[in-house]
């Protein structure tokens, strides 16, 4: 969880010994995509994506298949999952607030709005992105990201699809349906 109160954390602890986790953006969205990846076997995603998140020292772990999904595990809940999926609500009281079907789905793609996301930064914040590889925590970049004010590209793409039609024809309506359907995201690939 993102917070102003403490430094994004990048370790972690495994057998005692602590390693460095590369929490940089590109590396968190590139390995969103391997796991999404039929074509490459379980285990080779495994051994991929303890690569990406701890380097070279992957290598070092001599551990069990069983082992490594278990710390891999742990690394994807602690320093993705977290702001990856949005975390479930509660009322004043603290019980869990009810989820609607609607609330679940994305209107964005990480993917697929790639150029909205990159020029809304240079927009809203002078961020370059491709400059920012392996600098900007995947942490900062998902509070930016949700931070982008309204007049940037994404957020207007975004708003497109979230519209929803009144119960009156008119011609609004039809103006909207046509960039809906310019601007919707490929079914298999929304996050």
């Amino acid at each position: 969880m993102f917070s102003l109160y403490y430094r994004p954390e990048n370790k972690i602890s495994i057998d005692g010994k602590e390693y460095t986790v590369n929490t940089s953006f590109d590396v968190i969205l590139r390995l969103i995509d391997l796991l999404k990846d039929h074509s490459v076997s379980d285990s080779l995603k495994l051994d991929m994506a303890l690569k990406m998140l701890l380097g070279d020292v992957a290598k070092t772990l001599e551990y069990d298949l069983t082992t490594k999904k278990e710390i891999f595990d742990q690394l994807f809940d602690k320093f993705v999952m977290d702001t990856y999926k949005n975390p479930k609500q509660h009322d004043l009281q603290g019980n869990e607030m009810p989820s609607f079907e609607e609330d679940k789905k994305s209107h964005y793609s990480l993917k697929h709005d790639a150029s909205y996301i990159y020029s809304s930064f240079m927009q809203a914040y002078q961020i370059d992105l491709v400059e920012q590889q392996g600098k900007l925590d995947w942490l900062k970049f998902q509070a930016l990201l949700s931070g982008l004010p309204e007049g940037t590209k994404f957020r207007e793409v975004v708003s497109i699809r979230q519209w929803k039609k009144p119960n009156k024809s008119d011609t609004e309506a039809k103006r909207m349906a046509e960039l809906k359907e310019i601007y919707k995201l490929p079914g298999e690939e929304e996050i």
